[in-house]
């Protein structure tokens, strides 16, 4: 509980930080890009450098069907449900206004359970918050940008993002509850999860939308390595 009293209020700060960029300056397609590169990196060295190593010692041969399950399901609520964090102006969903709030809200909904879940394995959880974290950035910057495209106003934007950023705390609280008696065995399928979710977000969201913005620029590679070289970092620290 302790973890938790630390880590949500960093996330809805961070959050909060990434919905009001917008509102003060409009970003360029490039910053937007190596922000989102960083934080696809973050987000797949926390899946390889902790979530399946940590996961694997309970599931053996399991571990594939769990990340799996949960790649399958991030994939096809992709198609039914989320809304793409996409920032290109002429994109579609940005005149779809609330129902992309309502999208992307649900999807930082689940990146709260995958914190949540992480925090079943203390040493998950510095690694799992920085993943969220990073990422809860340009989703932040994503509702604004949306918001404002579809003409809402500025005082409305923001009310929006403080809402938007109670999602993952929401979320991490929900799965910290449900999850906290869970057998090892049984967290670690949830690890495993939730690291299948992290890995179609990384790859089937966000480096889609990165090759789309900046497609020969080296800058996001550069930063995608970035990204992931923090998340080894946490890695070593845990020795």
């Amino acid at each position: 509980m302790t973890s938790l009293a630390l880590y949500l209020p960093t996330l809805i700060f961070i959050s909060l930080v990434g919905g009001f960029l917008p509102l003060m300056k409009e970003l360029s397609q490039k910053t937007l890009a190596l922000f989102l590169s960083f934080s696809a990196g973050v987000l797949l060295g926390a899946v390889f450098f902790h979530m399946l190593p940590e996961a694997g010692q309970f599931l053996g041969d399991g571990l594939g069907l769990a990340v799996l399950g949960g790649f399958l399901l991030i994939l096809a609520m992709e198609r039914f449900v989320f809304v793409h964090a996409c920032e290109e102006r002429d994109c579609d969903i940005h005149q779809m206004g609330f129902p992309a709030f309502l999208g992307i809200s649900l999807h930082s909904l689940l990146d709260g359970v995958a914190l949540g879940a992480g925090l079943v394995i203390p040493q998950l959880g510095p690694a799992v918050l920085l993943a969220v974290i990073i990422h809860k950035m340009p989703d932040g910057i994503s509702i604004s940008s949306i918001l404002l495209s579809a003409g809402w106003k500025r005082r409305s934007v923001g009310t929006l993002n403080l809402l938007f950023s109670l999602t993952t705390p929401l979320g991490a609280l929900i799965a910290y509850f449900f999850f906290n008696n869970l057998t090892p065995e049984a967290a670690a399928v949830a690890i495993g999860i939730s690291a299948g979710t992290f890995l179609a977000i990384a790859t089937a969201d966000i480096l889609p939308q990165v090759h789309r913005i900046e497609e020969r620029n080296p800058m996001t590679l550069l930063f995608l390595l970035g990204g992931l070289a923090v998340s080894w970092a946490g890695k070593l620290l845990e020795y």
